[in-house]
């Protein structure tokens, strides 16, 4: 059903023929506006945004040929236009349309039922038009917000379309991933590439069937981040059955991938502790016995070596009870807002000689523009600095750490990677306080304060590499909401 409350702007030069059809409109309900001559029809459109034109085509100054032509260099959305003419040569009614007229009828009109259907026409088309440059707006504006990546790839694996989530997961704006060939394969980690570019290549499900898939990507600072892939095969419009496009989307899981390994290591370290706590508190008394008996036996024979032995090793155990004791024991925390990066950048920078002596060298990836913590900063620059110490005491000589941070969701994290000849045989102890050695004993305080931070420290091996990761909270205000780049990429185009 057309609108009748729509405006028409009819141009005509005959005054009476104007009178007539401009009397038709408005009993008809439209609004009507009235032109006679090109250049002030023109000016019309431009100033008064008609849902319609009526035109004639030959208009003194301006005809209407002129017009159509104006209106198709000026671009935009130009209304509807319906030629009224006595033009009766073929050649002027295939001009009219090729310079963007939507329909033609001739003068004189016979049936004003003509004029009355071609308008009805013209208004329901413009109105779904509309509705629909609407909708793909929208959609489009939904696809470009949603805080998970939405891409599509060639067949090649080219992306033909991502949305500017990109630059938050990946640090990479719409513009670098589609203008660089082989970009989503690159970014693909190098332990999951072979298998996903595999995955979505050969031997690729039939189309409209999803895959999902668990694999790792490498953020632009050389992060981790941990996703899950779904993919679905599909085709362009008006090709046949066979799969020539991907569309899919990437969801970052590294956060739930780190809090799964967390609670994992969390249980065993509670496990542990627990048993440690009974172990200790079983075995002091008795200690304290033996203690006392090697401290008489010495008093009455003082060059009795096996009294001194016995002395050393009661003062060892007491030392790892009392270790044990502090470990159980929450850490006084004196929160403020400090900067991640700067902590990272003052730990290197002290580090520097321990690091210069071995020939150890220290790299650094700090993300740009991560917000300050509400974290006590004394305690945070401790755990780093025990981090980066172990990590470099266990690199050969001349090896490498690196510290990387990025943000995901409400967290920040900061890996601290290194390549050892020396994997750790027993990962779970790491944090509980058995062994002897300064970097050992700084591991469990490390693990202590990012836990009562309301954080997370992990640790990870897989061939020769090893991760530390810490997750800390970013807290209010970035509890409530991604902060998401709102910047617009320089590359745009509709979505699919």
């Amino acid at each position: 059903m057309a609108d009748t409350n729509a405006r028409i702007l009819l141009v005509e030069d005959d005054a009476d023929v104007r009178q007539a059809i401009s009397l038709w409109l408005t009993a008809s309900g439209y609004t009507v506006a009235t032109a006679g001559d090109g250049r002030a029809g023109l000016a019309a459109i431009r100033a008064q945004k008609p849902d319609a034109v009526l035109l004639d085509l030959r208009l003194p100054i301006l005809d209407g040929f002129g017009v159509l032509a104006s209106l198709a260099r000026e671009g935009g959305e130009p209304p509807p236009v319906i030629v009224i003419s006595g033009q009766d040569e073929i050649q002027g009614v295939i001009q009219a349309f090729r310079l963007g007229a939507t329909d033609y009828l001739q003068k004189p009109i016979v049936s004003f039922d003509l004029l009355a259907h071609a308008l009805e026409a013209v208004l329901e088309r413009q109105h779904l038009s509309r509705a629909v440059r609407l909708a793909e707006t929208r959609y489009f504006n939904l696809v470009q917000n949603l805080p998970l990546l939405v891409f599509v790839l060639e067949a090649d694996l080219r992306v033909a379309f991502i949305n500017k989530f990109c630059r938050t997961l990946l640090g990479f704006s719409r513009g670098e991933a589609l203008t660089e060939q082989d970009w989503f394969v690159t970014r693909l980690h190098p332990g999951d590439r072979e298998r996903l570019v595999a995955s979505l290549t050969r031997d690729f499900p039939a189309r409209g069937h999803a895959r999902t898939e668990e694999c790792r990507f490498i953020h632009k600072n050389g992060a981790t981040i941990h996703a899950l892939l779904r993919a679905i095969p599909s085709t362009r419009p008006n090709h046949d059955d066979a799969a020539s496009m991907i569309e899919g989307i990437v969801v970052d899981i590294t956060d739930r991938v780190e809090l799964e390994r967390f609670v994992v290591q969390e249980e065993k370290l509670k496990t542990l502790g627990a048993i440690s706590a009974e172990v200790a508190h079983e075995i002091r008394n008795p200690l304290f016995s033996i203690a006392g008996f090697a401290h008489r036996l010495q008093a009455r024979m003082p060059d009795n070596r096996e009294a001194g032995i016995i002395l050393a090793e009661a003062r060892r155990l007491e030392d790892i009870l009392d270790r044990i004791s502090t470990y159980l024991h929450p850490v006084d925390l004196r929160p403020r807002l400090c900067s991640l990066g700067a902590i990272v950048s003052a730990v290197v920078e002290f580090l520097a000689p321990e690091f210069s002596a071995r020939g150890v060298t220290a790299e650094t990836k700090l993300a740009a523009g991560l917000p300050d913590l509400q974290l006590d900063p004394e305690l945070l620059t401790q755990v780093v600095t025990s981090l980066v110490r172990y990590a470099s005491k266990r690199l050969p000589q001349g090896g490498r750490v690196s510290l990387t941070t990025s943000r995901h969701a409400r967290f920040i994290h900061l890996d601290v990677t290194f390549a050892t000849t020396m994997p750790v045989a027993d990962p779970e102890l790491l944090f509980l306080p058995f062994e002897e050695g300064e970097e050992r004993l700084g591991l469990p305080l490390a693990y202590r304060i990012v836990k009562n931070m309301g954080g997370s420290l992990t640790f990870f091996q897989l061939g020769g590499e090893a991760t530390f990761t810490v997750q800390l909270p970013l807290g209010a205000p970035y509890d409530q909401a991604l902060d998401l780049d709102e910047e617009e990429d320089e590359t745009g185009g509709e979505p699919f």
